[in-house]
């Protein structure tokens, strides 16, 4: 070897981030790199000349004998070029998991191995986390679907089976997403070849993030199915609206225009319920208006109903969506679970109102509460 070579292959072990150990063929260290003495915690004085026996703990130093030996008798090597997963013992005598990938180094009449050693403790704990994770997954699935089971009874119970695939469909495209992250982060940890601890950890909680959206949905939709019974009582409806406009949070660029009548008659509702269904709409008037614009409310008396409309100068809704709005799980939006709207009919009907909406595209979208007028008896 050129003076030239053996410079650069002196400079190399010694910038390898990866412990390297060269051996004899009776298992005695002949060099290592400044990665190796920081790794197994021995100066290199203490380690070359010396079997590499020195780091293994028991059984691995006594194999380490039997493949010598099996070597010197058959000339057949079984680790030489076979990467393993093996432990190494520090001088501290701490052992960790290492893998060691074993080459032969012919050197003239002489046979030398190189050994190239990376700790993979990292890996093990992320795989062991994940393993705990995976058990932690298993169980709150196992109870999200008993949940959903319950849901789904209260489904038919209240006669809606015709809406049962929807609600399903809409299942399916809510958890997937949150789903395939789990499985992509689960299959990166299972299989990083150099996985750090701050991509462990960004991985760790990635899966935690999208478990608690999977039980969020799953909470939504178990809370849509299960809605109380609401408590009647007469309701100020004028006070109530300026109640929600005092509370309700709405995007910068939007005004908030309050023409409802202060004289307005009182109403037969759950006022607790009835707020849901209008705090759901003016959010619902504001997301319509990324670009800033005005939601309006305003009022009308029809002979026993109270009509409170929502009116906002946004992107509209297209026909083919009018008619579905209030289905669970079904949105125009980029973003959310579809149940606003179905929540807000659901309450609406079980409060003796509805709603009616009307719509046009670039202009702008008005949803109509009809509430039941209260009449002294």
């Amino acid at each position: 070897m050129h003076n030239q070579d053996q410079v650069l292959l002196a400079a190399l072990l010694r910038t390898a981030v990866d412990a390297i150990i060269v051996i004899d063929d009776r298992g005695m260290m002949q060099s290592v790199n400044p990665a190796t003495t920081k790794l197994f915690g021995y100066s290199e004085d203490e380690m070359v000349g010396k079997n590499v026996k020195l780091l293994m703990p028991t059984p691995y130093r006594e194999e380490h004998d039997g493949y010598l030996r099996s070597y010197h008798e058959t000339g057949r090597a079984k680790i030489i070029g076979i990467g393993r997963e093996v432990t190494g013992k520090r001088k501290d005598e701490t052992t960790f998991p290492m893998h060691l990938a074993v080459s032969e180094v012919p050197l003239g009449d002489k046979k030398l191995f190189a050994g190239i050693v990376r700790d993979i403790s990292d890996l093990k704990n992320a795989q062991q986390q994940l393993s705990e994770i995976n058990d932690q997954l298993e169980q709150r699935v196992r109870e999200r679907t008993s949940e959903l089971h319950a849901a789904q009874a209260e489904l038919l119970k209240a006669g809606k089976l015709a809406t049962l695939g929807q609600v399903a469909g809409g299942i399916a495209h809510e958890i997937r997403n949150p789903l395939n992250a789990v499985r992509t982060s689960a299959y990166y940890l299972r299989n990083a070849k150099k996985l750090t601890p701050e991509k462990t950890s960004e991985h760790l909680e990635r899966i935690d993030r999208q478990v608690l959206l999977i039980e969020k949905v799953i909470k939504a939709l178990s809370d849509f199915v299960r809605l109380p019974e609401p408590r009647l009582s007469k309701c100020n409806v004028s006070e109530l609206i300026n109640d929600i406009i005092s509370e309700v949070s709405i995007a910068d660029n939007v005004r908030m225009q309050n023409e409802v009548a202060a004289d307005l008659p009182t109403a037969m509702v759950d006022p607790n319920q009835i707020s849901i269904v209008f705090h759901n709409l003016i959010r619902n008037a504001s997301d319509a208006m990324p670009q800033g614009g005005a939601i309006t409310l305003a009022s009308d008396v029809i002979e026993n109903q109270i009509i409170i409309e929502v009116i906002d100068t946004g992107v509209g809704i297209g026909e083919e969506h009018i008619r579905r709005i209030t289905e669970p799980l079904y949105s125009t939006k980029a973003q959310g679970m579809g149940l606003g709207l179905a929540v807000s009919a659901a309450i609406l009907d079980k409060n003796h109102g509805h709603m009616e909406v009307e719509s046009q595209l670039g202009v702008g979208t008005t949803f109509a509460v009809h509430l039941p007028r209260h009449f002294r008896s």
